[in-house]
C-alpha cells in the first residue's frame, strides 16, 4: 500500500484544484519546456514559475521543478536551486530533483548534507549525463569531507561513464597526490588494479619514493605498473621516472633556487623582488640554520626549462622560487613538476598551480580579488550589482568572474556595460547603467558651480569597475555628476595609487577596493616588515618586495622544519600550512597549490586611504 501512497496523493491533489484542467496544466509545462529548448531560459523560467504557483501537484508540476533546477544549475545559480527545490512538496520529490538539490548543496559548500542526499541515488535509474553529474558531485563532497578512498570510488564510476576521461583522471590524480597517505595510496593501487586509476596510484607511489630518495622502492612500483600492460595516459611520465631511479638522489636541503629577470628590460623588477628575498633570507639566517639562495637569470640565453633542470639535478636544491614573468612560467612549472622539485611561482599565468602537485603560487589572482569584493558587498546587504568595464582582456576576464560569483552567491546582476580604451567621456555608459532615456538633455559644460541633473535611483546596489587608477579618476566624478549616487563602488588592486585619492578622493566615499599589500596597515606583521625594509634599504617597500618577502619567509620556515628531509616532505608541509600570516595576506595553500589570501580592503575617508574591516 505504501508504494501507491504518492500516487493517491497526486490524485487527491488533482481533485482539490478543479479550476485547472489536466490539459491546461500540461500546456503550461510544455510551453516552458519549448521556450527552454529554443534557447530562451529567462522566458522559460517565468512560465515555469507561474506554472508552479497556479497548477495543482501533478506530474507536470514535478517536471517543472526539475526543469527549473536544470536551468538554474546551468547558470550556476546554486542558492536559487536550493531555494526552489527545498520547497518542492515531498509528494513531488524524484531522483532528478534530489540530484539537482544535492549537486547545489555540494556546489555551495554543504558537503555533508550533499553527500547524505546524493548517496541513495547510486541505486536509482538515471540518464547517463545525470549519472556522470551524480558521481562528480559525490567525488567532490567525499574529498571535502576527508573521505579520499570513497572519492576515488566515485571517480572510477564517473570514469566508466565519461566521454572525457582525461578530466576525470586529472581530478583523481589531485586526490591521490594531495589527500591519500602512503597506506591509502597502496590500497588504491590494489583496489583499482587493472584500471587507469590503479596505474596512476602505482605511479604516485613511485614518485613519492623517489622524492624521498628511495630509488629501489620507486623502481619496484614502476615495474609492477609496466607489467600490467593496461592502457594508461601517463606512460611517458612513468618511463622518465624509471630513468631517474638510476641517478644518485643526494640533495642539498639548505639550498633554494631562484629564477628572476636579472638583466634585460625587466631587470628592475627582478632587482626589487631580489631585495625582498634577500631580506627574508637575512632574517631567517639570524636565528636558524643558515640557508642560501642560488640565483639564475631568466633573461639569459638558456631556456627556463634548462635552468630548472640544472637547479634540480646539478645544484640539487630542495625548492625553487619563481619565475616572476608569465612568459616563461608555464614552461618552468612543467619542468619543475617533471623533476619533482617544489616550485613557488610568483607569476599570474592562468592554470599554473594545476600543472601538478609540486607547483605552488603566491600572488594575487583575479578570482581572489573578485571573491573578496563579492563577499564584502553581500555581507553589507548589497545583493544587486552592475559592471562598468573597459574593453580589454582584463576587463572581460574580471567581468566574467564577477558575474559567475554573483550568481553562485545568490545575488542579482543587472547590467554589464563596457567602454573602449581611451574613453574620457562616460556619459553614455552611465546613462545605460541608470536605464536613462538618451533624449533627456544633459548640460554640455561641467563647471564647478553647475548642479548635476536629478536622476532616478540606480537599479542596483553596487557597481564593479575593473580598471586602473587613472581611468577611475575620470569615471568617479562623472558617476556623481550624471546622477549615479549612493551606490557602493567596487574596485580591483589596479585602483591602488596615491594619485587616485588626490584627484578623485572626494567622489569615492562609497568605494572599496582590494590590495594585497598596504604599507600603512595596522597588522603587526606588516609593521615589522616595513620597519625591517626601511632599516635595510632606506626606502619604503612596494608590493613586489612584500610579495617576495612573503614567499621566501614561508618557504624558508617550512624547509627548516625537522620533519622536512626531502622535496616530497617539503611539498606535503606546504599543503598543510595553517599558521601563516604573510604581509601580503597569505594564509597557506589550497589543494591545488594556490595561495589562500586575506586581501586588504581599502577605502577613502577625509582625503586619505583607510582600511575597511570585514
Amino acid at each position: 500500500m505504501k508504494r501507491f501512497a504518492p500516487l493517491l496523493l497526486l490524485l487527491f491533489g488533482l481533485c482539490v484544484y478543479p479550476a485547472l484542467s489536466s490539459s491546461a496544466v500540461a500546456a503550461g509545462f510544455e510551453r516552458g519546456q519549448q521556450l527552454y529548448q529554443r534557447g530562451q531560459p529567462d522566458q522559460a523560467l517565468a512560465v515555469l514559475r507561474d506554472h508552479i504557483r497556479t497548477a495543482p501537484q501533478s506530474i507536470e508540476t514535478a517536471r517543472a521543478y526539475v526543469l527549473i533546477g536544470r536551468i538554474l544549475t546551468e547558470r550556476e545559480q546554486y542558492p536559487e536551486v536550493i531555494l526552489y527545490l527545498t520547497r518542492t512538496p515531498s509528494v513531488l520529490r524524484s531522483p532528478e530533483i534530489d540530484l539537482l538539490h544535492g549537486n547545489a548543496l555540494v556546489a555551495t559548500g554543504s558537503f555533508a548534507e550533499g553527500l547524505r542526499m546524493l548517496q541513495p541515488l547510486v541505486s536509482e535509474t538515471l540518464d547517463l549525463p545525470d549519472q556522470q553529474q551524480l558521481y562528480q558531485s559525490l567525488a567532490t563532497a567525499a574529498t571535502a569531507e576527508d573521505q579520499p578512498l570513497f572519492a576515488l570510488y566515485y571517480l572510477q564510476e564517473e570514469l566508466n561513464r565519461s566521454q572525457r576521461p582525461e578530466s576525470v583522471l586529472i581530478r583523481a590524480r589531485q586526490v591521490m597526490q594531495n589527500r591519500l597517505s602512503d597506506v591509502d595510496l597502496a590500497e588504491a593501487a590494489f583496489m583499482w588494479q587493472g584500471t587507469e586509476i590503479g596505474q596512476d596510484a602505482l605511479l604516485q607511489l613511485a614518485r613519492r619514493a623517489l622524492a624521498r630518495q628511495y630509488p629501489e622502492r620507486a623502481r619496484n612500483h614502476l615495474e609492477r605498473l609496466f607489467a600490467m600492460g593496461v592502457p594508461f595516459p601517463y606512460w611517458q611520465e612513468a618511463e622518465d621516472l624509471l630513468q631517474r631511479t638510476r641517478v644518485d638522489g643526494w640533495l642539498n636541503r639548505n639550498d633554494i633556487g631562484v629564477l628572476l629577470p636579472l638583466s634585460g628590460p625587466y631587470a628592475s623588477y627582478g632587482e626589487l623582488v631580489k631585495k625582498g628575498l634577500d631580506l627574508a633570507l637575512k632574517e631567517h639566517n639570524k636565528t636558524r640554520f643558515p640557508m642560501r639562495f642560488i640565483y639564475r637569470d631568466t633573461a639569459s640565453d638558456s631556456p627556463v626549462s634548462r635552468l630548472i633542470n640544472g637547479l634540480a639535478n646539478e645544484d640539487r636544491v630542495i625548492a625553487i622560487i619563481g619565475p616572476l614573468l608569465s612568459a616563461n612560467a608555464m614552461e618552468a612549472a612543467r619542468e619543475a613538476q617533471r623533476q619533482m622539485v617544489p616550485l613557488l611561482a610568483l607569476a599570474q599565468t592562468d592554470g599554473l598551480p594545476q600543472v601538478g602537485n609540486f607547483i605552488f603560487r603566491d600572488t594575487v589572482t583575479a578570482e581572489q580579488q573578485v571573491r573578496t569584493l563579492v563577499d564584502y558587498a553581500m555581507a553589507n546587504e548589497h545583493i544587486s550589482f552592475s559592471v562598468l568595464r573597459p574593453q580589454t582582456r582584463l576587463g572581460q576576464q574580471m567581468a566574467q568572474l564577477f558575474e559567475g560569483m554573483i550568481r553562485r552567491n545568490g545575488g542579482e546582476l543587472i547590467d554589464i556595460i563596457s567602454y573602449p580604451e581611451g574613453t574620457t567621456d562616460f556619459r553614455n555608459q552611465i546613462e545605460q547603467l541608470l536605464w536613462k532615456d538618451h533624449s533627456r538633455p544633459i548640460p554640455e559644460e561641467k563647471t564647478g558651480g553647475m548642479e548635476p541633473p536629478e536622476y532616478p535611483l540606480s537599479p542596483f546596489d553596487a557597481l564593479f569597475i575593473p580598471d586602473f587608477a587613472d581611468n577611475i579618476s575620470l569615471i568617479a566624478p562623472q558617476l556623481v555628476f550624471y546622477g549615479l549616487r549612493d551606490v557602493m563602488l567596487l574596485g580591483i588592486n589596479g585602483w591602488y595609487s596615491p594619485e587616485l585619492v588626490s584627484r578623485a578622493g572626494r567622489f569615492l566615499g562609497n568605494a572599496v577596493f582590494v590590495e594585497a599589500f598596504y604599507a600603512q596597515s595596522r597588522a603587526p606583521e606588516v609593521r615589522r616588515f616595513v620597519d625591517l625594509f626601511q632599516d635595510e634599504y632606506g626606502e619604503p617597500p612596494s608590493v613586489l618586495e612584500a610579495q617576495a618577502f612573503d614567499a621566501a619567509s614561508l618557504l624558508l620556515a617550512t624547509a627548516d622544519r625537522p620533519e622536512v628531509a626531502n622535496r616530497d616532505d617539503l611539498r606535503t608541509a606546504l599543503i598543510y600550512l595553517d599558521d601563516v600570516r604573510g604581509v601580503t595576506g597569505t594564509r597557506g595553500f589550497d589543494l591545488e597549490g594556490e595561495a589562500i589570501k586575506k586581501l586588504n580592503l581599502l577605502g577613502v575617508e577625509r582625503g586619505r586611504l583607510v582600511e575597511r574591516d570585514y
